[in-house]
């Protein structure tokens, strides 16, 4: 038992020690999990199969770990005909349902590894309704769902889901007692069964932004090296969702590769920047592209690419308003600097 108990303390601060993308968002979310569904007590199966089950929902996040659920529970279940001659032998059973409870989730969305960006982790248990429609199954009673999953993130708002849950609802398939079973499989007894598969979910949180760097610590001047030519320039502009040269940006690299061929020995850092539309990982990879359009550009002007490092910054550090489009354009940029 203590053991049990120190693997759960330590896996609840694995999670907590992670920046989640929604940090403190409430917000709605709704989706569809489709899959199989699988009696999974005796009686039940002695009158149908393996089925179908389709499950809507609808909730809302209070906070980043918890939240309510309502869901939607429509199955439909093969018949077992072992010809037994009773009515709708050969009659698929469906039901219907909606239960509603808490959702407790533990976001994991990280910028490093990469393979366990955009996963969230959840678990629900949830009350409700259910009703018979059609074949071994034609009354109505309470029932309950448990269950859990794991949300992959394929965007900030659009995940697809792998899903596993437990259900039980009190009725018992029609007839309740069948000549020839075998003791575990009369009845009556309370239905059960399990679903599991994958879905689509989407969630209207969005992401905060990312906080402003904080500002230089203020530092008594260190004795001065020797004299280094600074080289900034703010003027390479790109199109939008675009990473090659444009043509005015040609005469500011050709003066650009006129200075780095007088400083024959000075190394510079190629720093690429987007504006502020998009996702934080699509805006990382076209910062980069851009850098290195560059670079591939001053190399391909007699550079060494040894004196070239190139880094993207994404969408972290504007130079104007990503309000505006001509904020925007200032903020897809490249920018040269001495290492």
């Amino acid at each position: 038992m203590r053991r049990l108990q120190l693997l759960a303390v330590l896996l609840v601060s694995s999670f907590w020690a992670v920046p989640w993308a929604h940090a403190g968002e409430p917000g709605a979310f709704l989706g569809l999990d489709l899959g199989v569904s699988e009696p999974s007590n005796g009686n039940y199966q002695a009158h149908v199969h393996t089925g179908g089950s389709a499950n809507p929902y609808v909730g809302y996040m209070l906070h980043d770990n918890f939240g309510l659920q309502l869901q939607g529970h429509f199955l439909f279940q093969e018949p077992d005909n072992d010809h037994r001659g009773f009515n709708f032998e050969n009659q698929h059973t469906t039901l219907v349902g909606g239960t509603f409870g808490p959702r407790i989730a533990f976001p994991a969305k990280m910028a490093s590894p990469s393979f366990l960006s955009g996963i969230e982790i959840y678990g629900t248990g949830q009350g409700g309704y259910f009703s018979g429609v059609s074949g071994r199954l034609t009354q109505s009673a309470p029932g309950f769902s448990v269950g859990g999953g794991v949300d992959f993130y394929l965007t900030d708002n659009v995940a697809v889901t792998g899903f596993g849950r437990y259900n039980r609802a009190y009725m018992s398939a029609r007839p309740t007692t069948l000549t020839g079973q075998s003791p575990g499989e009369q009845g009556p007894s309370d239905i059960r069964w399990a679903t599991g598969g994958i879905g689509l979910k989407y969630d209207f949180r969005t992401a905060p932004e990312a906080p402003p760097p904080p500002p230089p610590i203020a530092q008594a001047p260190p004795p001065a090296p020797p004299v280094k030519r600074k080289i900034v320039l703010r003027s390479v502009h790109f199109d939008f969702n675009k990473s090659n040269i444009r043509p005015d940006a040609i005469p500011v690299l050709n003066e650009a590769v006129k200075t780095l061929k007088e400083e024959g020995s000075v190394k510079v850092v190629i720093e690429g920047h987007t504006d502020g539309i998009g996702s934080i990982p699509y805006n990382q990879k076209l910062s980069e592209r851009r850098a290195a359009a560059v670079r591939e550009y001053l190399v391909h002007k007699g550079i060494s690419a040894g004196r070239l490092r190139t880094v993207g910054d994404g969408k972290t550090q504007p130079v104007a308003s990503n309000d505006t489009e001509d904020g925007r354009a200032q903020n897809r940029r490249v920018e040269l600097k001495v290492e």
